[in-house]
């Protein structure tokens, strides 16, 4: 097998495994088991477990930031675009197996976590693009947004992950749907809050798709 074609087959198969178990308990002879090669193979185009994985990253990554692309793809209103958002992200990561990848679960270097942490603002500039197409933002305020908008989601999918069946997952969907797209006020406040100050009232969930 050609050299470049033999190193792409063991980045696949390396994703596979790391997703399925993790960085602690994948060694290098599980992926060069799963490849069908010795280990010497896997390290003539590797230099360690660590790099290979960095790599892995680089992969997901470049899946992850196209599935954020079609979020501005979709159609419906703010609210339709943000909950298919939030559950896709669930299933990339989650479903897939590869949430540990990027929620920090798993701490495994600085040279790991930085390259976890360049990931995600590279994922939140994508977001960004998609949030100032449609609203007044600037270009500084929307890289801020966005980098919030991605942890809110990286949090979504964790929870969905612990939910014990599909109605709770419904149930946290919308919640955390509402709170992206309406914060506080896209619930209705109560009457006899004790906090002192004004509350301010419920948005109305109903927008136009003019308005999303």
């Amino acid at each position: 097998m050609p050299r470049a074609q033999r190193r792409a087959q063991l980045l696949e198969l390396a994703t596979k495994v790391f997703t399925a178990k993790g960085f602690q308990s994948t060694s290098m002879d599980d992926i060069a088991a799963a490849a069908g090669v010795t280990k010497p193979v896997l390290y003539q185009h590797f230099d360690s477990k660590e790099s290979l994985y960095v790599e892995v990253l680089d992969i997901i990554a470049a899946s992850m930031i196209a599935e954020v692309r079609t979020i501005g793809e979709g159609t419906g209103d703010t609210m339709v675009r943000v909950r298919a958002g939030l559950h896709r992200f669930y299933e990339f990561v989650a479903l897939d197996n590869s949430l540990r990848l990027f929620t920090g679960s798993e701490m495994i270097s600085d040279a790991v976590q930085e390259k976890v942490v360049t990931v995600l603002d590279r994922m939140a500039v994508e977001l960004a693009g998609v949030l100032t197409a449609t609203r007044h933002i600037g270009a500084e305020e929307s890289r801020v947004l966005g980098r919030g908008v991605i942890a809110v989601t990286q949090t979504t999918a964790q929870l969905l992950q612990a939910a014990s069946d599909e109605a709770e997952r419904e149930a946290i969907l919308d919640t955390m749907t509402t709170s992206v797209v309406h914060g506080l006020t896209g619930f209705s406040p109560r009457a006899d809050s004790p906090l002192a100050g004004v509350v301010l009232g419920a948005d109305d969930a109903s927008r136009p798709v003019s308005d999303a």
